[in-house]
């Protein structure tokens, strides 16, 4: 009974560890470079809300982040919506 009874034990030390690492958000854009196009390359845009902002509005992308900068390093992802306005 006393085997069963760990083996349970151990399997809820084991979901609860696991479901811990699976809510972990591991890419976040607003803590990456951020990027705006402006029709031809995309430029860095510096730090939101201190260098930029993204007025609403308009359903396009603001800004742009480099989710794998070693691998890919030509490959620019979405991160902020609305409009680029520079501050």
């Amino acid at each position: 009974m006393n085997k069963i009874k760990l083996a349970f034990i151990a399997i809820a030390i084991l979901t609860a560890v696991g479901g811990a690492f699976a809510t972990n958000v591991c890419v976040q854009c607003d803590h990456a470079t951020q990027y705006y196009y402006n029709g031809a390359a995309y430029i860095e845009a510096g730090e939101f809300g201190a260098d930029f902002d993204c007025t609403v509005g308009s359903g396009g992308a603001c800004t742009y982040y480099k989710p794998d900068p070693g691998a890919q390093p030509n490959l620019y992802a979405p991160c902020h919506e609305g409009s680029y306005f520079p501050l």
